[in-house]
């Protein structure tokens, strides 16, 4: 399975050294492809000791305010056809344990009625986040005006609530995705950001790979909760939420992971248990 590995870096560049650093110490395979979409970082030199990393700018700054995460991700697709398979990861994960990609593809390659297979989150600090959440069903409220036109006057305010189910779609922070007709087509006409549905009903907020995972459930397919993890911080591009923290964590395991550390299989294995350790402490 020729795999493409995607990472978006939006001025989140020491994660993304760590996730390089990481995936070059567990995994040795001579068809995997690495690609870093850049938002206008202003550190890539960071990055020069990965010579095989192809680092390529978006055309998008750090400044904009739409989530451009999917749209950034729809061109790189539709740019490389000829994979089997693409490897969404965020920027701020740590790969833990030797050959997970390989366990991903297996995964996917076992069930012809998956089109993607996601990893489990590991916190930094040891936990696990649960992927069903089926009891957790966040709303949102929105008041929203439109026009027609630029020349048109702003409509009254309608208001309405949307819901967010977290096993509504498939986690772009690793994600194995197949690459084949219903995927590329997807992909080609709705693209993969978030979408919101208007229904009296009840309406809908996709987020990321939301209304992907949605199209492809029409062509009776789903997504696997894979066995294998991997470390997620978790939106350091645009929460402060525990940025400092995540920070020490994030430069310990990179210092373990530098071409001086000389951290071998068994340590390298070991390093969520480590970060739990040192929480405990």
């Amino acid at each position: 399975m020729r795999i493409c590995v995607l990472t978006v870096n939006h001025a989140t560049t020491p994660y993304a050294e760590l996730l390089l650093a990481s995936l070059q110490h567990h995994h040795d395979r001579d068809d995997l492809d690495v690609v870093v979409l850049d938002n206008s970082s202003t550190d890539l030199d960071r990055l020069d000791r990965f010579p095989t990393v192809q680092v390529v700018q978006t055309g998008y700054t750090t400044t904009r305010t739409l989530t451009t995460h999917g749209e950034i991700l729809r061109d790189a697709v539709l740019a490389r056809p000829a994979y089997d398979a693409f490897l969404f990861v965020d920027c701020d994960v740590c790969f833990v344990v030797d050959g997970t990609i390989d366990a991903l593809a297996a995964e996917l390659a076992a069930d012809p009625e998956a089109f993607a297979v996601q990893a489990r989150w590991f916190t930094h600090d040891g936990g696990e986040l649960p992927a069903s959440g089926e009891d957790s069903h966040p709303t949102t409220y929105i008041r929203e005006s439109v026009r027609r036109s630029p020349d048109d006057e702003w409509s009254d305010p309608a208001e309405y609530s949307v819901e967010m189910r977290l096993t509504d779609r498939v986690h772009p922070f690793c994600a194995l995705i197949r690459n084949d007709d219903a995927f590329r087509r997807t992909v080609e006409h709705l693209g993969l950001s978030p979408a919101v549905v208007q229904a009296e009903r009840g309406g809908k907020w996709w987020d990321t790979l939301g209304l992907l995972t949605q199209v492809m459930k029409t062509h009776g397919k789903h997504w696997v909760l894979s066995e294998q993890g991997v470390i997620h911080f978790g939106n350091v591009s645009w929460s402060s939420d525990w940025a400092v923290e995540k920070a020490a964590a994030r430069d310990r395991l990179l210092a373990r992971y530098s071409p001086e550390a000389g951290l071998g299989e068994a340590a390298g294995q070991r390093v969520g248990e480590d970060e739990q350790d040192q929480t405990d402490e």
